[in-house]
């Protein structure tokens, strides 16, 4: 059986060039055999997803352990249309 390597043809489909070998063989050791380089990509993929999956996990579980912290400090804030007032300045509780 001849298997080829790599053929070349021309617009005309005749061959300019040809590499081939004769194969005794088994059907099954025959076909296309894919090396690191050729799935490189696809494990990439696939690691940037777990990385990106476990800091999405990490990031719900400390928002669940510590809140929402931004609300807490919006809280202490002095509102910009409102006027300060002597009293608001002076008095320790008011602000509580």
């Amino acid at each position: 059986m001849k298997v080829y390597r790599k053929i070349i043809l021309d617009q005309n489909n005749k061959v300019l060039y040809e590499d081939s070998y004769d194969y005794e063989g088994s059907w099954s050791y025959l076909g296309i055999h894919y090396d690191f380089k050729s799935t490189r990509g696809a494990k990439a993929m696939e690691k940037k997803a777990k990385r990106e999956k476990k800091l999405a996990e990490r990031r719900a579980k400390r928002q669940a352990k510590f809140g929402n912290v931004k609300e807490d400090d919006n809280s202490n804030k002095i509102k910009v249309d409102e006027p300060l007032s002597l009293d608001f300045i002076t008095n320790p509780d008011k602000g509580k």
